[in-house]
C-alpha cells in the first residue's frame, strides 16, 4: 500500500483516487458573476424543465440525480460554503466571486513529463471544485450547487497541513478526492499487469488489511489523540487523516472518494475511519463511482465495508473547470518558466473520470440540501442523502453501491427513513454507530440560531425555519422528536417508521399516515387530519384537527386515531367549527378507548380572523356538533371552565358551549352564555343601549356584531360607538339652552326704548326699528355618563316697534340663525333656524313689566359614523323641529344722579318640539317619534348702566348684569330613539341642564346722534357643568 497521496491526471493510466470534502458558507453568491456577464436566467420555479440549459446539458451527472427539480423549488445552494481539501484551486471565470483560498500562496500543482520537462497543469482541484459549484452563467458548464461559495486549501503535494484552518472556517461540507493507491502486481519482467477489462491489476486490499494497518501503527489511539487539539501544519497521512476526524467532530460533513482501485477492493484508512470511530459515521459519507449507465464503473472502488455510510453518483466522464498553462513568452512550458513567472493559467474545461468525480456531486447535493433543510445538522442532511437514494443491485444496502445513487430530486423532500442499527444489514453494521433512535427536527423559528457555539453557526433565516414539509413515506426503526418553535408538516401518506413521534417543541402537523404512537409535551401542538397509530396529550399540549398553520388556511379536518387517545389533566383540545350551516367541527375518531383525565375544550370558528356574517352566526348558535368519537368508549371528562361543563369561547365574550357525553362520543353545544351585553358598558347611555340590543334577535346586524365581540374592550366600543345617538339629544338640548338669546334681545330692545340704556337723546315714546348680529358658543361637559358637547351660532335679529299708547309699546321681530353643534364619537349636526317674535312693555312710574312670545322653525341636519367590529356605517338625518317660548318681566328703576340701578325678576317657558328622526347609511341607523321637552327657568338680578356725554356730544353708555337663573322641574335632555326595523326603543340623554346657573352680562353703547345707537356686548351663562358665552353687535334707529 502507497501510503503518499495521489491526485488524479487526465491521460495517467493510472487512475489516482481523490476524496473531496465541501464547507458550506455565507460567501458572495454565483448571481454576482451572472449579472457581470449579463447572463439572464431562463430557469423558473416549479418548471424543472427550463433549467436544462445547453450549460446544465453537457453535465451529464446533473440530469442524471435530478438537479433541475431542486433549482425549480428554488434551491441551488445559496449561503452555503462549501470546503475543498484537494491540489491548489485557481481563479476561473467559474469560481468568480465565490473562491476563497486558505492559502494563495501555496504554489500550483502540475505533473512534468520525464522524457521532455514540459509540465501540465494540475486541475484537479479545479474540476472538482467546479463540479461541485461552478457558476450557472451561460457559458461552458455549472455546479450542482451554482449558488454555493468555495473555500479550498491546497492538499496534495503541499508541506503544509490545511485541514485546521479548513476546520475553523464556516465551511459546512468538506470533499475530499484524494487518497492511497494500493500496488500494481507486475509480471516477471516488472511490468504492470492490466485485468482482462482494461484495468490495472491492483493488489486486493481487504478491511482486515486496513484493520492490521491501524493495529500495527497504533492508530486507533494516535488519531483520536491528534484530533482532540488543533492539527498541525505538518502534511503526513497521519495528521491529515486524524484532521478529517477532528472536522467530523467538529460537526462538518466530511465526504470522501471511494477510490479508484477496482470493484473487489475497499476503500482505505482516510474513508474508513467510522469503521474505528462509530461517533463520526453519520458525519462521513464515503463516495463510489457510476457510469451514465447507472452501473459501478469498473475502475470505482466499491463501498465494501463502508456501506452503510456510502453512495453512488456520476463519476465517468464528468466535464467540469479545469485549466492549462500559457507561455507569455512563447517559450517552453517547463518548471523553470513557471518559476521565472512566465506562465499564466488559462480557464478551460476537460471531461475526467473517478471516484473523485463522484463525491463533488454529493458534496454539491448536500449543499443544495443545507439551503433546502437550513435547521438541519450535517448528520441529518447525510441522513437525507443516504435514505433517499435510489437503490442499485441488490435489494437494499450492498456492498457495491451502499445506499444506492445519489437522488437529488427525493432528497429536496425531507428523509425516507430514521435510521437505527436494526436498518442496517448485520454484515455491514459497524458496532456502536446509528445508536440514536430519534430524528430530531428542530424547526427552530425565524431568525433563531443553529449549532450556536460551533464553527457552523448560523442564523436560520428563510421560511423553512418556521414552517416545512417532508412529503415522503418513512420507513425504519427510528422515531421522530419535533423540536423548536416552528411547525413541521408531514404529507407521507403511509409512513410507517416503528419508533415514537414526540412533539416536544412548537407544532406537528400530520396530513398523511403514520402508525407511530405519538406523545405531545407541554407547550406543543399537534394538528392535522391525517391518521396516527396512538395519541397522549400530555398536561401543558394542544391538539387541534385540520389544516392549522403559516402555510395553510385553518381548515376543519378530523384526525383519525388507529388505537387508543388519551388527554391528561390540562391539555387543551382545540375545535374549530364551521363557519356555515353544515354543522361541521373538527373531529377526532378512534379505533381504540378514549380515555379523559382533564383537560379544556377551547372552541372557536374556522378560520376566524373576521366577525361571522348573518348565516354564520344562525349556523353557529343553536348547532350539536360532535368532537370525539372512540370505538371502544368514552372513560373520563374533559374539565369544565365554567360549571356544569359550561365553556367560554374564548374569541366571544357572550357564546358559549356546552359538553354533551355519551357512550362513544363528545358532542359540543353551542349556545347564548349568560353573560349580558350591559355588564361590559360603562355610562348610561351606553347600557341603554347594551340593554336595548340584549331584546334583538339574530338577523339583525347590531345584534350579531355585538353577539360576536372578541373581548370586553372591544363590546364596549361597541356601545360606545352606538350611544352616539346622543347627538339627536344634544342638538334639542343646545336649541333649548340658545332660545334665551332671542328673548334677551327683545327684553333688551324693550329697556332700550324705554330709556334705560340709551343716551337721553332718544325719546322713550319715539318709534324705532333696531338690528342685532349675534353670536355665541355653548360648551357642555361630560358628566361621565354623557358625552359633552361644543355649539356655535351667529346670526342676525331684526324688529320695528312703537309706542301705542301712554307708556305702552309693542313691536315684532324676526331673524335667521346657523348652528353648529360637535358631539362626542365623531358626531355632528347643523342647524339653520328661522325666528318670529311679538314683544311689548308697560311703564308705570319706576316699575317696567315686559313680556314677548317668540316661535323659532329649525332645520337639523346630523352625521354620526359607528364603526365597530365587522359594523361601520356613515349615518345621516334630515328633519324639521320647533321652539316655542313665552316670557315676561317685571323690573324696578332706582335712578340716583350717579348710577341706574334695576333689580328685575324674569320668568320663561319653552317647549322643544321635532318632527320624528330617521337616520339613513345603515344598520345602526335609529328611528325616534315626535318629541317634546318643556324647560321653565326664573331669574333674579340686578342691573346697571350708567350714560356720558362726550365733547362732541356723543353719548356714551355702560351697563351690567348679574342674576340668579333656576330652572323648574325635570332638568334632564333626553330623546327616545329605537333600532330601524326594530320596535325595541331606549332613551339616551344629553348632558342634564344646570337646575342653577349665573348670568352675567356687560356691554357699552354708543348714541351717535339722535336716530342712531350701537351697542356691543357679552352674554353668558356660567354652571358647573355648562358654559353658554355670546357676544353681539346691536343697530337702532328711530323714526
Amino acid at each position: 500500500m502507497e501510503n503518499r497521496p495521489i491526485s488524479m491526471r487526465k491521460n495517467n493510466s493510472v487512475k489516482p483516487i481523490v476524496l473531496w470534502v465541501t464547507l458550506l458558507c455565507g460567501l458572495l453568491p454565483a448571481t454576482a458573476a451572472i449579472a457581470d456577464s449579463g447572463y439572464q436566467e431562463q430557469g423558473q420555479l416549479n418548471s424543472p424543465d427550463s433549467w436544462l440549459s445547453e450549460e446544465f446539458k453537457r453535465q451529464w451527472g446533473l440530469t442524471t440525480i435530478g438537479a433541475h427539480y431542486a433549482y425549480a423549488r428554488g434551491y441551488t445552494g445559496k449561503g452555503i460554503n462549501v470546503g475543498v481539501l484537494d491540489e491548489a484551486v485557481t481563479p476561473h471565470a467559474e469560481f468568480a466571486n465565490k473562491l476563497r483560498r486558505l492559502s494563495p500562496e501555496d504554489p500550483v500543482n502540475f505533473d512534468e513529463d520525464i522524457w521532455t520537462d514540459i509540465i501540465e497543469f494540475g486541475a484537479h482541484g479545479n474540476h472538482v471544485a467546479g463540479t461541485i459549484a461552478a457558476n450557472r452563467d451561460g457559458t461552458g458548464m455549472h455546479g450542482v450547487a451554482f449558488d454555493a461559495g468555495l473555500i479550498t486549501g491546497k492538499y496534495l503535494q503541499n508541506d503544509y497541513n490545511r485541514t485546521e484552518a479548513m476546520i475553523q472556517s464556516n465551511a459546512r461540507v468538506i470533499n475530499n478526492s484524494w487518497g492511497v493507491r494500493p500496488q500494481i502486481r507486475r509480471d516477471i519482467n516488472g511490468n504492470p499487469i492490466r485485468r482482462p477489462d482494461g484495468t490495472w491489476d491492483y493488489v486486493k486490499t481487504t478491511l482486515e488489511d486496513v484493520r492490521k494497518y491501524v493495529r500495527d501503527n497504533n492508530l486507533r489511539e494516535k488519531l483520536d489523540r491528534l484530533s482532540r487539539s488543533e492539527i498541525p501544519e505538518l502534511d503526513d497521512y497521519t495528521t491529515r487523516t486524524a484532521g478529517l476526524l477532528r472536522a467530523a467532530r467538529h460537526d462538518k460533513l466530511v465526504v470522501f472518494a471511494a477510490g479508484n482501485a477496482n470493484n473487489y477492493n475497499v476503500t482505505w484508512l482516510h474513508a474508513g475511519m467510522p469503521y474505528f470511530f462509530p461517533d463520526v459515521l453519520k458525519n462521513y459519507l464515503s463516495v463510489a463511482n457510476i457510469t451514465q449507465d447507472k452501473e459501478l464503473a469498473l475502475s470505482s472502488t466499491s463501498c465494501g465495508y463502508t456501506a452503510s455510510y456510502c453512495l453512488s453518483a456520476p463519476g465517468t466522464k464528468i466535464y467540469s473547470s479545469t485549466g492549462k498553462f500559457v507561455s507569455k513568452t512563447g517559450k517552453k512550458i517547463d518548471e523553470g518558466a513557471l518559476n521565472r513567472g512566465e506562465l499564466e493559467i488559462d480557464s478551460s474545461y476537460d471531461t475526467y473520470t473517478g471516484t473523485s468525480m463522484a463525491a463533488p456531486h454529493v458534496v454539491g447535493a448536500a449543499a443544495v440540501l443545507m439551503q433546502r433543510f437550513p435547521y438541519m445538522t450535517a448528520a441529518q442532511i447525510s441522513d437525507v442523502l443516504k435514505t433517499t437514494a435510489t437503490d442499485l443491485g441488490e435489494k437494499g444496502i450492498d456492498k457495491l453501491y451502499g445506499w444506492g445513487m445519489l437522488n437529488l430530486k427525493d432528497a429536496i423532500d425531507g428523509p425516507k427513513m430514521f435510521i437505527t442499527k436494526d436498518d442496517i444489514p448485520a454484515e455491514f453494521y459497524i458496532e456502536d454507530s446509528y445508536t440514536d433512535t430519534q430524528f430530531v427536527a428542530n424547526i427552530v423559528g425565524m431568525g433563531e440560531k443553529v449549532e450556536a457555539g460551533t464553527t457552523v453557526e448560523r442564523v436560520c433565516d428563510s421560511i423553512e425555519c418556521t414552517y416545512d414539509y417532508w412529503s415522503h413515506d418513512i420507513s425504519g426503526h427510528g422515531g421522530l422528536t419535533k423540536t423548536g418553535k416552528g411547525m413541521l408538516e408531514l404529507t407521507g401518506k403511509n409512513s410507517t417508521y416503528k419508533g415514537p413521534t414526540i412533539v416536544d417543541q412548537g407544532q406537528l402537523q400530520i396530513s398523511g399516515g403514520i402508525t407511530s404512537e405519538v406523545a405531545v409535551h407541554k407547550g406543543a401542538t399537534l394538528s392535522g387530519n391525517g391518521t396516527v397509530g396512538s395519541l397522549i396529550a400530555k398536561s401543558g399540549s394542544y391538539i387541534a384537527p385540520g389544516n392549522v398553520g403559516p402555510m395553510n388556511t385553518d381548515l376543519i379536518g378530523t384526525l383519525k386515531v388507529n388505537n387508543d387517545v388519551t388527554f391528561e389533566k390540562d391539555s387543551h383540545y382545540l375545535v374549530e367549527v364551521a363557519r356555515n350551516t353544515s354543522g361541521l367541527s373538527d373531529h377526532i375518531y378512534a379505533d381504540g378507548l378514549a380515555t379523559l383525565k382533564g383537560g379544556e375544550v377551547e372552541v372557536r370558528l374556522e378560520n376566524s380572523s373576521n366577525l361571522l356574517s348573518k348565516p354564520e352566526v344562525r349556523s353557529l348558535l343553536g348547532q350539536q356538533y360532535n368532537i370525539l368519537q372512540a370505538k371502544k368508549g368514552i372513560k373520563g371528562q374533559f374539565t369544565a371552565v365554567l360549571p356544569n361543563y359550561s365553556l367560554e369561547l374564548p374569541e366571544y365574550l357572550f357564546i358559549g358551549a356546552q359538553l354533551n357525553y355519551q357512550p362513544n362520543s363528545v358532542m359540543l353545544d353551542i349556545n347564548r352564555n349568560a353573560t349580558p351585553f350591559a355588564s361590559v358598558a360603562k355610562t348610561a347611555n351606553e347600557r341603554a343601549i347594551a340593554n336595548a340590543a340584549e331584546k334583538l334577535h339574530l338577523g339583525h346586524p347590531v345584534y350579531e356584531s355585538i353577539l360576536m365581540s372578541d373581548t370586553k374592550p372591544q363590546a364596549g366600543k361597541a356601545f360606545q360607538q352606538l350611544s352616539s345617538g346622543q347627538i339627536h339629544a344634544d342638538i334639542a338640548s343646545a336649541q333649548i339652552n340658545g332660545s334665551r338669546y332671542l328673548r334677551d334681545t327683545l327684553n333688551t330692545r324693550l329697556r332700550q326704548a324705554e330709556g334705560g340704556l340709551a343716551s337721553q337723546d332718544i325719546k322713550a315714546d319715539q318709534n324705532g326699528v333696531w338690528a342685532q348680529i349675534t353670536s355665541n358658543w355653548q360648551r357642555t361637559n361630560s358628566n361621565g355618563e354623557a358625552n359633552g358637547y361644543r355649539m356655535s351660532n351667529y346670526g342676525v335679529f331684526l324688529g320695528a316697534d312703537r309706542e301705542v299708547a301712554n307708556d305702552l309699546r309693542f313691536g315684532m321681530a324676526t331673524g335667521f340663525t346657523r348652528s353648529s353643534l360637535r358631539g362626542g364619537d365623531n358626531t355632528s349636526a347643523g342647524s339653520d333656524n328661522f325666528h318670529l317674535a311679538f314683544y311689548g312693555s308697560k311703564q308705570l312710574d319706576a316699575l317696567a313689566l315686559r313680556t314677548g312670545v317668540a316661535y323659532s322653525w329649525h332645520r337639523f341636519d346630523t352625521e354620526r359614523s359607528v364603526a365597530f367590529g365587522r359594523q361601520s356605517d356613515n349615518l345621516k338625518a334630515k328633519y324639521g323641529a320647533q321652539t316655542g317660548q313665552l316670557f315676561a318681566e317685571a323690573a324696578y328703576g332706582i335712578n340716583p344722579d350717579w348710577l341706574n340701578l334695576e333689580p328685575f325678576a324674569n320668568l320663561s317657558h319653552v317647549n322643544f318640539r321635532n318632527d320624528g328622526i330617521n337616520e339613513k347609511g345603515g344598520a345602526a341607523a335609529l328611528t325616534g317619534k315626535k318629541q317634546s321637552k318643556n324647560a321653565t327657568l326664573s331669574t333674579l338680578g340686578l342691573r346697571v348702566n350708567q350714560n356720558w356725554q362726550t365733547q362732541d356730544q356723543l353719548t356714551v353708555g355702560m351697563y351690567g348684569e348679574l342674576g340668579w337663573q333656576h330652572q323648574f322641574g325635570n332638568v334632564a335632555r333626553d330623546s327616545q330613539l329605537s333600532f330601524s326595523n326594530s320596535d325595541v326603543s331606549f332613551t339616551v340623554n344629553s348632558v342634564s341642564a344646570a337646575r342653577d346657573a349665573a348670568i352675567i352680562k356687560a356691554g357699552t353703547s354708543l348714541s351717535i346722534n339722535e336716530n342712531t345707537q350701537l351697542s356691543v356686548g357679552y352674554n353668558g351663562v356660567l354652571s358647573r357643568g355648562h358654559k353658554d358665552n355670546g357676544v353681539f353687535l346691536n343697530a337702532n334707529w328711530k323714526f
